[in-house]
């Protein structure tokens, strides 16, 4: 069973965007969905033909909506202080203005 989640929040850094060798586009973000500032930073990871035009469109501090689901990371690739899962995200939208 797939667990799914639906996330708002603001870019803590600019997209990264990567090509892999079978030439699918990846796109990560890290978006921090906290109550206050740094207390929830989420890493979220995208796949697809529109992740270029997506990325050219964020950048840092930008406040986005994404839904997807959660995927456990392996233990080597935890980062100290983070949590150890990551959205694989089915959808990312820029957010409206509050």
């Amino acid at each position: 069973m797939t667990t799914r989640i639906e996330l708002n929040g603001r870019l803590v850094r600019n997209p990264d965007l990567r090509v892999t060798p079978a030439g699918t586009h990846a796109l990560r973000l890290e978006v921090d969905c906290g109550e206050s500032q740094g207390s929830l930073v989420l890493g979220l990871v995208m796949t697809g033909a529109n992740v270029p035009e997506l990325a050219r469109q964020l950048r840092k501090g930008e406040q986005i909506r994404a839904a997807g689901a959660l995927r456990a990371l392996p233990p080597g690739a935890r980062q100290a202080g983070r949590l150890g899962v990551e959205i694989v995200a089915s959808s990312v939208e820029r957010a409206l203005a509050e």
